[in-house]
């Protein structure tokens, strides 16, 4: 899901209200994307696309627990 931290949290409290199981919520990467320091869209974009890449390719995503 893109979007802030706080954004998401508050996205997935209205799921968990809604009734969306826990163990569905937890398979969400929120917020996606690397923490690569970049602030602009291109490098947000950047960011996101290096996580899908690990993923695809074996690796994990950052959690942002």
């Amino acid at each position: 899901m893109i979007g802030s931290r706080h954004k998401c949290e508050t996205i997935l409290g209205h799921l968990r209200e809604d009734g969306i199981a826990e163990d569905e919520l937890k398979r969400v990467y929120a917020p996606i994307g690397l923490n690569l320091g970049g602030s602009t869209p291109e490098e947000i974009a950047v960011s996101i696309l290096a996580e899908v890449i690990a993923v695809r390719r074996g690796g994990r995503a950052a959690r942002k627990d």
